[in-house]
């Protein structure tokens, strides 16, 4: 499927454009052309597939079956394939595992390519086409690792080289010095917002939070490289906290989707299709702590309580328990989060801990991630920060064999006398909650980490030996990249360092 989004690119050639783009009855390129505003549609059209996507199937497919569930935000009802295949069980069908991929990079590239030929690589709507394709990059690549990146669009040809993980993030970081370099030139603009204030799902049109997000981002690619280029991480990280137009730190800064094609998309999935519930692990960590988050997130439990549902239990969907279990407290018309305001304080707190310039030391910008995210989500922090209360063990509403008792003592107060290992996994634990319900971030955290510390899943019907303790590490190559661009793709594996299953750590994941 890249290979043919490629051609596209490459060639500029308007023939093209009915096969490749998603919807044949957009304008053409012709049509567009000196239309500055056309370009809004196109980058309306990126942003779902760079941060979060709110068509039902995408949504389920991607964010909740990968991101949520492996970052032990959600458990899924798993009734697919006779019960037999699944993420939660450590063994998704091979044809799910490209799904990441075959989506999200003909997502962001048909349109990413029509923009760069409007502009000529140059002007506002490049540098944001720019930035939404750096995100769903990094996202692509941490579900598979090596991704194309620096290659694409450098010929004609349907098959396009890999990058491995160390050219990824090198080539990933210089083009995004450009791109906040490049934004900076529009803040302010009232243009802008009268141009994308209705096809930017994320921030109205206004440029300056695009900054912030941004340099998140940076930040957050800086994080990913802490045990195997710790110098570059800390480069980066310090650039980002230092730039001065600044990061998602306020509530008012963090990134939620006004995307929603026939309503919210995690609404359908629990409260109408059954398909989801709220993860056992998150309702442990939260019940213990006496979380003043906790009924905003979620629905109570059957038995009045907020009691999530293991991930990894077989045919769950025909099981009144699982039924039974918390779901999250949205309606067809909540927005969908894509960063939390909350992130960047705790990345920062990550980076005090290591000894990184971050603008703070690690307690106080702990403490601030936490105030940031309950103010975020209406909820009053009373004596939260002085709490040292433990997660909770979790008595399942289905059966007792799947009780389980905590896999942490960490609590919510700083320890500024604890080891780095107790204050990482706090922090980790906090980032976590902040960005409930979106878990790519966490999925992320836990492989580079270790935290925060999940339940094994109930069943493990891994055929690649995926541990249950450890958990998916990534997703194999998709099929589709063996069909159209067989020789690039086998020389990926070979970037892996270990075979091409949900086993191998990714280049960055040593931790856990």
């Amino acid at each position: 499927m890249l290979g043919g989004v490629l051609m596209f690119g490459a060639a500029g050639c308007t023939d093209d454009f009915e096969r490749f783009n998603t919807d044949p009855k957009a304008p053409t390129p012709e049509q567009m052309e000196g239309d500055f505003a056309s370009t809004a549609t196109l980058i309306s059209n990126m942003i779902p597939f760079a941060l979060v996507n709110g068509q039902e199937n995408n949504s389920q497919m991607l964010d909740v079956f990968v991101g949520a569930c492996y970052g032990g935000m959600s458990a899924q009802a798993d009734h697919w394939n006779s019960g037999l295949q699944n993420y939660g069980t450590l063994n998704p069908p091979v044809g799910w595992s490209g799904n990441t991929f075959d989506t999200t990079m003909p997502g962001i590239y048909t349109p990413f390519f029509m923009i760069r030929d409007i502009s000529g690589g140059e002007g506002l709507t490049y540098y944001w086409a720019n930035l939404l394709r750096i995100i769903g990059t990094l996202r692509v690549s941490d579900t598979y690792g090596p991704t194309p990146f620096s290659k694409i669009g450098s010929g004609t040809d349907f098959a396009v080289a890999y990058d491995d993980m160390p050219t990824l993030y090198n080539a990933m970081f210089e083009q995004l010095d450009l791109v906040i370099a490049g934004l900076k030139e529009s803040v302010g603009s009232t243009t802008t917002t009268s141009l994308f204030g209705n096809v930017d799902y994320i921030y109205g049109g206004d440029i300056s939070k695009w900054v912030k997000l941004a340099n998140t981002i940076k930040l957050r690619m800086a994080l990913r490289l802490v045990n195997v280029e710790p110098a570059l991480a800390k480069q980066k990280a310090e650039e980002a906290v230092s730039d001065a137009g600044g990061l998602i730190s306020e509530p008012g800064d963090a990134a939620w989707s006004s995307f929603l094609p026939g309503g919210n998309a995690l609404h359908k999935q629990c409260t109408l299709w059954g398909d989801t519930r709220v993860s056992a692990d998150i309702t442990s960590y939260m019940n213990g702590y006496n979380d003043p988050r906790l009924s905003i997130y979620m629905t109570k439990a059957t038995n009045d309580t907020y009691t999530g549902a293991r991930i990894g239990v077989p045919n769950a969907k025909t099981t009144t328990g699982y039924q039974g279990s918390s779901q999250f407290n949205m309606t067809a018309e909540s927005k969908l989060l894509a960063i939390a305001a909350s992130e960047s304080w705790f990345a920062r707190a990550e980076g005090a801990l290591r000894g990184w310039t971050m603008g703070g030391d690690a307690k106080y910008l702990y403490e601030q991630g936490v105030k940031v995210s309950m103010q975020e989500r209406g909820a009053q922090i009373g004596n939260y920060l002085e709490s040292t209360a433990v997660p909770a063990k979790h008595v399942d509403l289905e059966s007792s064999s799947y009780n389980i008792d905590p896999v942490s003592t960490v609590c919510p107060e700083f320890d500024e006398t604890a080891s780095f290992e107790v204050n990482l996994e706090r922090i980790m634990v906090q980032k976590w909650l902040g960005n409930f319900p979106n878990g790519w971030e966490t999925w992320a955290d836990f492989r580079r980490t270790g935290y925060p510390k999940h339940f094994p899943v109930v069943v493990n019907y891994s055929t690649d030996g995926v541990s249950s303790s450890r958990g998916m590490r990534r997703l194999p190559f998709p099929q589709s990249e063996f069909n159209t661009n067989e020789a690039n793709v086998k020389a990926a594996q070979q970037m892996l360092g270990g075979p091409d299953t949900g086993a191998t750590d990714l280049w960055w994941a040593k931790k856990n």
